[in-house]
């Protein structure tokens, strides 16, 4: 199994739009994802694996702040225009607290959680966290249901940056439309 869609998309995404943070040359290795997987007593999907080892593995991205800016304290919007990015939680020992898939891990189980795996987040939204189940399956978790997603990991991944390039182009479009009306 292989992510060279993905691998092909970082090669060439618009670098002048995205700002991306990845472990690079601190990619874990592979005694790193099974001390891992030996910890939560999980098997991570072969996909998720590659990705996770890769130095794309622990990866931030989010549309640069001067073509969407963030949101102001107390700003009411529909909800979508506040996510603006996403993360693959990742293992490499330099990433931070919050991208770590070891950090996060803990703390779903410690909330009594422990059939689920947090492996993605998007950025602005902290009702859902996307998750693999005890077969490895993707999942939505919403603290009251999980709702399946079908595909592997490659295709859920290039799925979530489309969606974030869609939700950029709207809110590009939006603002657009507001500075022309302002003139």
């Amino acid at each position: 199994m292989s992510i060279e869609k993905v691998y092909d998309y970082f090669r060439n995404y618009d670098r002048d739009t995205y700002q991306v943070f990845a472990c690079g040359g601190n990619s874990p290795s592979e005694e790193d994802v099974k001390a891992y997987e030996d910890e939560f007593k999980v098997k991570l999907p072969e996909d998720f694996k590659e990705f996770t080892m890769s130095p794309l593995g622990g990866l931030y991205m989010e549309v640069r702040e001067e073509i969407w800016p963030m949101a102001k304290e107390y700003e009411v919007a529909p909800f979508w225009e506040f996510c603006r990015g996403i993360m693959v939680y990742g293992i490499s020992n330099n990433v931070p607290d919050w991208l770590d898939i070891r950090v996060k891990t803990k703390e779903l189980h410690d909330e009594g959680f422990t059939d689920y795996i947090p492996f993605f987040s998007v950025i602005g939204d902290g009702d859902q966290i996307f998750c693999f189940d005890r077969e490895g399956k993707i999942v939505i978790f919403n603290w009251y249901e999980t709702i399946d997603v079908e595909g592997d990991f490659e295709s859920f991944l290039l799925n979530q940056i489309s969606e974030l390039e869609e939700r950029k182009n709207d809110k590009v479009e939006k603002l657009r439309e507001r500075n022309n009306k302002d003139k």
